[in-house]
This record gives structure tokens, C-alpha cells and sequence, in this order.
């Protein structure tokens, strides 16, 4: 009995030897090392490797300007400026000035006049287009409030004068109807120009602001800020 347990411990001892021969007989040989001037370093043969998409370039057309809104120029003065066309109406131009009305539920309208600057200066001009509005608005006073206040008056990238104003006009029918008005003049010594914003029922709550701050603040602030003293090319 101790002889044949003896024979069946050698025997599986063998066996066991054989298969692990087997095995490293059957696995590849390791890729051989770079040769110079040769390709080496690939994965083994049948893996795929999934390659990273390429991530495309944004286009820069550098010879296009970038417009923010409809612009509109001075056939006259060539001085021009951007609107939003889906909130402002293009109601009346000519070769110096425009006049746009708010299409919205807030009753405003916005005047851009433009002269040279050898027939007015800012403080001139700002005095003119004040006494047209007064015209309509006979008790037009200078609104102190300081919600309404203008903070470093500019009109494009030239800094000027400016102020609030408040006063209210009376129908035919007698109904009088308050209005604020907002006002801004600036030179930059070859033209003048003034802007003015008139909006009524200025006071009236427009979520958390008032209405003449909405419509100064978002539909007006475009045109202010792309004024273009020199035309573009």
C-alpha cells in the first residue's frame, strides 16, 4: 500500500510539472525592444484602442464685427449706434437724428439728435432739447431722487453731462399723466450729440424695480453703449 501511494504522489507530481510547461510553452514572447528608425510600442495584436475624436477649432472671423443690435447712422454726421429692433420702433430719422418708440407695455421713447459741434456744445444742447421737451411738459423740474440718479454721464466712450428729470403732460381730455426723463449730452469736439429717454408713469413698480429704471437699464443701455463717434468701416 505505502509502494502504490508512493507511485500516485510521483505521478501527479509529473503531471502537474507537464502542465506547467504546457502553459508557458502557449503564452506569447514579450514584443521586442525599439529598434532604431522603427515603429514599436503598439498594443498587442488584437486589442482595439478607441482613439479620442478630434475637438474642432472655433472659427474666428476676424474681418466681421460683431453686432448686438440693428445700427442705425447719421447720413449727415456719420455718428451711429445699435438697437434692439424686437423691443424698439424706428419711428421717425432724418439725416441727424432718430426717434424710437418702446414696444412694450411700458409707454416710452428714446431721441438721439446729433449736430456739429461748432453749433452747440453739450451744455448748449442738453439746454435745447430740454426747453422742446418742456414745450409739452411745462412743469419739467429736475428729479433729485437719488434711484433715478445718473452716475458718470457718458454716451459711447466720450464723458459728458446729464440728469433726471420729472414733470407730466395733460391730455385733451384733461387726464394728466406723469413723466421722467432722462437725459444725457456729449462732445467729442467734431459732433455733439444728445440723448433722451422719456418714460411715463415713471414710478410704476416693474417687479422689483420702477419703470423708468427697466427701460434705462435694458432697452436704453444698448444704445448708449455701442455709440460709434467714428463710423465704422
Amino acid at each position: 500500500m505505502r509502494l502504490l501511494a508512493g507511485f500516485v504522489v510521483a505521478l501527479g507530481v509529473v503531471l502537474l510539472v507537464a502542465a506547467v510547461v504546457a502553459t508557458v510553452a502557449k503564452s506569447p514572447e514579450p514584443p521586442p525592444d525599439c529598434q532604431p528608425g522603427q515603429a514599436c510600442g503598439g498594443p498587442p495584436p488584437g486589442e482595439a484602442v478607441a482613439s479620442e475624436p478630434a475637438t474642432p477649432r472655433p472659427s474666428v472671423d476676424l474681418g466681421v464685427g460683431i453686432r448686438a443690435g440693428v445700427p442705425w447712422r447719421s447720413t449727415e454726421l456719420g455718428v451711429e449706434f445699435e438697437y434692439n429692433d424686437r423691443v424698439w420702433v424706428l419711428e421717425r430719422e432724418d439725416g441727424h437724428s432718430a426717434e424710437l418708440s418702446l414696444d412694450a407695455s411700458i409707454d416710452a421713447s428714446l431721441t438721439v439728435e446729433a449736430v456739429p459741434a461748432s453749433e452747440a456744445d453739450a451744455e448748449a444742447l442738453a439746454k435745447r432739447r430740454l426747453a422742446d421737451i418742456s414745450s409739452s411738459v411745462p412743469d419739467l423740474a429736475p428729479d433729485d431722487r437719488g434711484r433715478y440718479a445718473i452716475l458718470g454721464p457718458a454716451i459711447g466712450y466720450i464723458d459728458g453731462v446729464g440728469g433726471t428729470f420729472a414733470g407730466s403732460v395733460t391730455s385733451a381730455q384733461g387726464a394728466t399723466t406723469p413723466v421722467g426723463v432722462s437725459l444725457l449730452a456729449a462732445s467729442d469736439g467734431r459732433t455733439t450729440v444728445v440723448i433722451t429717454l422719456v418714460v411715463a408713469e415713471p414710478d410704476a413698480p416693474v417687479g422689483d424695480e420702477w419703470a423708468q429704471l427697466v427701460v434705462r437699464e435694458g432697452a436704453a443701455e444698448l444704445i448708449v453703449k455701442t455709440f460709434r463717434w467714428t463710423p465704422s468701416s
